[in-house]
C-alpha cells in the first residue's frame, strides 16, 4: 500500500528525518514532492505519534489534471481537507478546485480525503492519522517549567529520533519534557540528573500527566547504565547553564564518552545544543556515525542544532 506523509514546512529535511527514524529503514525508498513525502507500507497512521508530520494516510492517486481527479471522486461524499504546499500555486485553487469538486457531495460526516497541491501536481489521499495537538498542547501545562524548557513537540521529535526500541533514557532531565513524551509514546523512561530540585520537578510534572518513570540522581558523564538502546536529551548550553566555556565543553566530552560505554551497538542517541557548536569529531572519536544534523530555529538568541548519531 502507498502512504502519504504531509510535512512541517519550517524544515522539511528535519521532518523527513522523523519520518524515516519513525520508519526505522535508512533504505525506504521514498518519493518526495515540495512538503509531502510518498512510501510504500502499512503506516498510513503514522502521524499519530509524530512530532512533524501533520497528516498521513493511504494514497489514493497523483495527477497533474484535477478531471482525473474528479473521475474518482464524482458521485461521492467527502470531508475534504485542501493543502497548497507551494505557494505559486495558491492562484490556480479556485480553478482546480470547481474541477475536482464538480458531482461531489462535500460535508463533514462523510470520509475525510486529502487534496495537496504540490509540485505542478495534485496528490489525493484518505487521511488515517494527524499529528496529536491536543496532547502537545496538554503537555505544555505541566507545573513546573524554567527558561530554555525544550517544547512538547521538540522533545517528541528528540525521541523519535532516538528510535527506541523499549526504553529511552534522558540524563540531563531537568523538567522532564523529553520523558513525558517517551511515557506518552508509551516507551519505558528513565531520567538522571545532578540535581536535586530538577529530579523532584520532574517527578511533579510526570505525576501531573499521571506518567510514571524511573528517576536517578546520577551525572550524565557517568551514568550507571549499560544496554541501552536509545537516548534523547537536552543537555545545557543556554545562558542559564552553570557551565561555561571549556568547563562546558568537557562536560559533552565526558558524556559522549559515558552515552558510548551506556548504548547498545547500534544504539541511537538523539540530542539539541547550540547551533554555534560543533561535536563532529568529538562524536566520531567516542565510536558514533553521524546520521544526521539539523538546525531548528527557536528564537532570536538561539538555533539549535539536532544531533543523530548511532553507536558503531
Amino acid at each position: 500500500m502507498k502512504i502519504y506523509a504531509v510535512l512541517k514546512g519550517n524544515n522539511y529535511f528535519l521532518s523527513l528525518a522523523e519520518l524515516k527514524a519513525m520508519l526505522n529503514d535508512d533504505n525506504a525508498e521514498i518519493n518526495y514532492f515540495t512538503g509531502v513525502a510518498v512510501f510504500e507500507g502499512n503506516k498510513g497512521d503514522i502521524a499519530k505519534r509524530s512530532a512533524r508530520i501533520k497528516r498521513s494516510g493511504e494514497l489514493i492517486y497523483i495527477s497533474d489534471d484535477p478531471k482525473k481527479i474528479n473521475e474518482i471522486l464524482r458521485g461521492g461524499c467527502f470531508w475534504i481537507k485542501e493543502d497548497v504546499i507551494m505557494g505559486s500555486q495558491k492562484d490556480n485553487l479556485n480553478a482546480i478546485n470547481h474541477e475536482i469538486k464538480r458531482g461531489v457531495k462535500v460535508s463533514k460526516e462523510c470520509e475525510k480525503i486529502d487534496i495537496i497541491l504540490t509540485d505542478g501536481v495534485i496528490i489525493l489521499g484518505k487521511i488515517k492519522g494527524q499529528i496529536d495537538s491536543k496532547s502537545l498542547l496538554e503537555h505544555e501545562k505541566k507545573p513546573f517549567s524554567q527558561s530554555g524548557t525544550m517544547s512538547p513537540e521538540t522533545s517528541r521529535l528528540l525521541v523519535n529520533l532516538s528510535r527506541p526500541k523499549k526504553e529511552v533514557l534522558d540524563p540531563f532531565v531537568g523538567t522532564g519534557s523529553i520523558l513525558i513524551e517517551a511515557r506518552w509514546l508509551n516507551y519505558d523512561c528513565i531520567g538522571s540528573d545532578l540535581d536535586k530540585t530538577m529530579l523532584q520537578k520532574t517527578k511533579t510534572n510526570l505525576n501531573y500527566f499521571n506518567y510514571d518513570c524511573n528517576l536517578l540522581f546520577s551525572s550524565a558523564t557517568n551514568l550507571p547504565f549499560h544496554h541501552i538502546t536509545s537516548i534523547a536529551t537536552d543537555p545545557p548550553y543556554g545562558r542559564s547553564t552553570k557551565n561555561k566555556g571549556a568547563e562546558l565543553m568537557q562536560l559533552y566530552e565526558e558524556f559522549f564518552s559515558s552515552a558510548s560505554e551506556t548504548l547498545t551497538k547500534s544504539g541511537f542517541l538523539a540530542f539539541a545544543t547550540d547551533s554555534r557548536f560543533n561535536f563532529i569529531d568529538k562524536l566520531k572519536e567516542n565510536s558514533f556515525i553521524i546520521k544526521g544534523l539539523h538546525y531548528l530555529y527557536s528564537h532570536k538568541s538561539l538555533t539549535r542544532a539536532i544531533y543523530v548519531v548511532q553507536k558503531k
